[in-house]
């Protein structure tokens, strides 16, 4: 044991003396722990706010649109017809996005005053909910779009170049903290639609089941199907990056290789000294292990730095939908045992390759 720690304490002391050359390498790390960091935290941000399935909810809306967004129109009809098959309650929304360009897009949600709450839980962080009875043009917004578009209760919205008094700030947790709730009748208003809707939602009684199709194209989903959806369309990419991380992260580990190889090749003689006197072989893991260690705790350390600077400081977002980084345990440990796999391959290596060396062609002077 004392001979390993004696090893150790040498290659911190040769680490120090090559600072410049360790910096370096710490930063490369760092960008490789980077990568892999946000990645995950994004991808658990994805899951976290757009793949939850509500299991006794359906969802009724146009065959082929996202109803749960925008893109479905449903008659007054239909809820009737659903009425007619027994269903307990029939529940009309409006989903539908509004703005004339990507930057002033606006997620609309026209809501049953008298029944939205059976529907989503949410708290109301300032102002009040809507209630039966308000009068018309008022709205609730979620407390992201409130953030983005810096507003407060007592303020106005413009949907469509119609103006909204703002009554409430709410939070749900989910991509609807994104939403402007307004009542059902000013969102038919709005669109102009009379008495259509984008969706019915229905209780999942046995009566009808999900991925069931009805005449006139409609579909019955699960509600929350569509978040899903919405969610795989980033995977691709997400698994494209994942390469790339991974490759950056292999190319760390031969880089950490090789610089600990010379630097351990320029100590040969010392080294095998320190051998010859009676240290194991695994005292020259020591000495290379401690300068990786010494590299890689710096490089996390500035990596964890980067990467809370990029998620406080840039959104990754696209019209009125907003992915929130969520740093989870298991994802984190992962990212760890990422940059512990470079720092051990980055040791092992190059004190295999010296203890296969000759001793006395190792004490050679040259």
């Amino acid at each position: 044991m004392a001979c390993i720690l004696v090893t150790l304490r040498l290659g911190l002391q040769d680490l120090f003396s090559h600072r410049r050359l360790a910096l370096v390498m710490s930063l490369s790390i760092a960008i490789a722990f980077c990568m892999v960091a946000i990645l995950d935290v994004y991808r658990s941000g994805l899951a976290d706010k757009y793949t939850e399935l509500v299991p006794d909810l359906l969802l009724v809306h146009e065959s082929q649109t996202l109803g749960e967004f925008y893109g479905s129109r449903l008659s007054k009809q239909v809820g009737e017809n659903l009425f007619g098959m027994g269903i307990s309650s029939v529940i009309p929304e409006i989903h539908a996005l509004t703005g004339t360009s990507a930057r002033n897009a606006i997620l609309v949600r026209g809501i049953d005053l008298g029944q939205y709450n059976k529907l989503e839980s949410f708290s109301i962080l300032s102002g009040r909910s809507l209630k039966p009875g308000d009068p018309s043009r008022q709205a609730m917004l979620g407390w992201r779009l409130a953030k983005s578009r810096d507003l407060e209760i007592g303020e106005s919205i413009s949907l469509r170049g119609r103006v909204f008094d703002i009554v409430g700030i709410f939070k749900n947790g989910t991509y609807m903290d994104n939403q402007a709730w307004i009542s059902l009748a000013d969102a038919q208003s709005l669109l102009g639609w009379g008495n259509d809707v984008s969706v019915y939602v229905i209780p999942d009684e046995g009566i009808l089941e999900e991925g069931e199709s009805l005449s006139g194209g409609i579909s019955i989903s699960r509600k929350g199907e569509s978040l899903q959806f919405v969610a795989a369309q980033f995977q691709p990419i997400l698994n494209l990056l994942q390469l790339v991380a991974a490759a950056l992260g292999l190319a760390t580990a031969l880089a950490l290789t090789n610089i600990l190889w010379r630097l351990a090749w320029r100590r040969r003689r010392e080294l095998s000294i320190l051998r010859t006197t009676g240290f194991p072989t695994l005292s020259l893991v020591g000495y290379l292990l401690a300068q990786a260690a010494g590299i890689t705790f710096l490089g996390t350390l500035l990596g964890g730095l980067i990467t809370l600077v990029l998620i406080t400081a840039v959104k990754v977002a696209v019209p009125s939908f907003t992915i929130v980084p969520r740093l989870e345990t298991q994802k984190a440990l992962f990212s760890l045992g990422w940059i512990g796999f470079i720092m051990v391959m980055g040791s092992l290596l190059p004190a295999w390759w010296l203890s296969h060396f000759n001793l006395a062609h190792l004490l050679h002077s040259e």
